[in-house]
């Protein structure tokens, strides 16, 4: 289909199977998850931490357990179209989940109406899920009424993932991609991985591929001839 001049894009950034069965739950962000997979609609938050943390697998999680009712907003994706645009209606939807707001930090336009849809979301009562790279308080260009309205949400900050997060991740990856992954293998791959979930997700997929393509079982010395390992950390 062409696409018409300003016209918005149906196509809308996804993470890999971004859903709550694989997600890797964590004591540090048990909170989270429990606030958020309670789905009611007060229960609103603000989730900030570097990229790649998770954020975005968390905002589309919520919207995949939502189902028609939810509303993902990527703002990256976004920001080039007219926020009147994007956000038209968005209010009528049980849950609105924005993306990356810090991307706006400098534009006004798009402030005011992310504020204008934060007051309407409180008339409707819609649960609304904010993610960014940094705390509301340190967002120093956004206007001070919406830094407030953001400010005033449940903060959470995403925990960096740690070595052993890494091993947890792959053996759950692994499951996914329907190939088996020893402990010892996990160990010696999170060793070497990037601390980064993104990355861990793209390695066990070329892993999935190679392993079919030479029919081979995903043993340590298959890693360390497949070179994916450097790939990553490259």
């Amino acid at each position: 289909m062409t696409q018409e001049p300003g016209q918005i894009p149906l196509l809308m950034r996804s993470e890999d199977l971004a859903t709550w069965d694989n997600w890797l739950s964590r004591p540090e962000t048990a909170a989270l998850e429990q606030l958020l997979r309670s789905q009611v609609p007060e229960h609103s938050a603000y989730v900030w931490g570097g990229a790649g943390m998770g954020k975005s697998h968390i905002l589309q999680a919520c919207c995949g357990a939502e189902g028609l009712d939810a509303r993902y907003i990527p703002l990256p994706d976004l920001i080039d179209f007219a926020p009147e645009q994007v956000l038209a209606d968005a209010e009528v939807a049980r849950l609105i989940a924005i993306d990356d707001i810090d991307c706006v930090e400098s534009r006004a336009g798009w402030q005011e109406a992310l504020f204008a849809l934060f007051n309407a979301s409180r008339e409707t009562g819609a649960q609304l899920l904010v993610t960014a790279d940094k705390a509301p308080q340190q967002l120093l260009k956004a206007l001070p009424d919406l830094r407030s309205r953001l400010s005033s949400l449940p903060v959470f900050q995403m925990p960096r993932f740690t070595e052993e997060h890494i091993a947890e991740l792959l053996a759950l990856r692994g499951v996914e991609a329907g190939i088996e992954l020893s402990d010892d293998v996990a160990r010696y791959c999170a060793l070497r991985l990037p601390r980064h979930p993104r990355a861990v997700v793209s390695f066990v997929n070329q892993l999935d591929q190679l392993s079919l393509a030479q029919r081979r079982a995903v043993t340590i010395p298959f890693v360390r001839e497949s070179g994916l390992l450097r790939q990553a950390e490259g």
